[in-house]
């Protein structure tokens, strides 16, 4: 795999509970708990990592054991955080999650002020040390102002938004027109297309704004229904992977992982849509953020049963 990878956004400690049985509110739930290491950013990092790109992570974390223990998990699978902002007397980014009995997301709180200290003037500093890059991976968790100066340092490198969740969408609302490629799901489309959503009549009204917008390619998850993607000449829709779901929390990322590998591999519009969509069936499949699993091999191999 040739090309370097940037990914800018989100790492944080992941404290996940899963349920055994369905949840009562207001009450304690029998289950288990994992605690381990996630956020979008460095999630879409170790994904890249483990399909063999080289890549660099640039987050901020906290001058405390939290933020160095991310950091080094890092480097154990190959990540590169040599710019990441270490803050002293911050506090590292955390992200609880509660599933339910189907190890689905029921709720979630995420505190992830720290990345507020990644300032656009931090970022000047990051491009004069890491130069030319191949393909820039950006999370809404950032700063308006961060993700806008982050697309005006790289101009000539292709750009992978994720837009994280409804609430931060909006964040990413002024980058549209220099976004390669666009993950997001059904509400986080129609948010940044800035129309409203319509569940019975799909993506596709939102996916032409897009695109209207500038956004190159947009690929739209809308769950077990698979994955709706576009381009200016073709629009078509990739079956979701077959899976036991032990865990949701994670696959949203790998999928962007996936996009951002095919991107660098010069894929068609449906084989990335395959890649991405295996890559993802591979975290669904495990309770990890990431599985552990992941190679080209597998991925690609998996990747045909998709679109063939």
């Amino acid at each position: 795999m040739s090309g370097r990878v940037l990914v800018i956004g989100g790492a944080n400690t992941d404290i996940i509970g899963f349920s055994n049985a369905r949840l009562v509110a207001h009450d304690s739930n029998p289950g288990h708990v994992r605690i381990g290491h996630g956020g979008v950013g460095r999630n879409i990092a170790e994904n890249l990592a483990r399909l063999g790109v080289d890549v660099h992570l640039v987050t901020a974390v906290g001058d405390d054991t939290v933020g160095h223990g991310i950091l080094s998990a890092c480097a154990e699978v190959g990540i590169d955080t040599s710019s990441t902002l270490v803050v002293p007397g911050a506090v590292s980014s955390s992200y609880v999650a509660v599933m339910d009995e189907q190890h689905d997301l029921e709720v979630a709180i995420n505190d992830m002020r720290v990345l507020d200290r990644l300032s656009p003037g931090y970022l000047d500093l990051v491009a004069t040390a890491l130069g030319v890059l191949s393909l820039v991976a950006l999370d809404a968790n950032l700063p308006a102002a961060t993700l806008e100066h982050a697309v005006e340092l790289w101009p000539d490198s292709h750009i992978l938004l994720d837009p994280v969740s409804a609430p931060k969408a909006p964040k990413a609302a002024g980058i549209l027109g220099r976004v390669s490629v666009l993950k997001a799901n059904a509400l986080e489309a129609a948010i940044l297309a800035g129309i409203p959503v319509d569940v019975e009549a799909g993506p596709g009204a939102a996916v032409d704004r897009l695109l209207d917008l500038g956004v190159a390619r947009v690929f739209v998850s809308r769950g077990d229904r698979g994955v709706y993607c576009a381009d200016r000449d073709e629009r078509i829709t990739v079956d979701a992977p077959h899976v036991e779901v032990a865990n949701t929390t994670g696959a949203g990322d790998a999928f962007a992982a996936g996009l951002a590998y095919a991107t660098l591999e010069g894929m068609s519009l449906k084989a990335s849509a395959g890649f991405a969509s295996a890559v993802a069936g591979m975290t669904l499949a495990t309770e990890r953020t990431v599985s552990d699993a992941l190679t080209p091999e597998v991925a690609h191999r998996l990747a045909k049963g998709l679109t063939s």
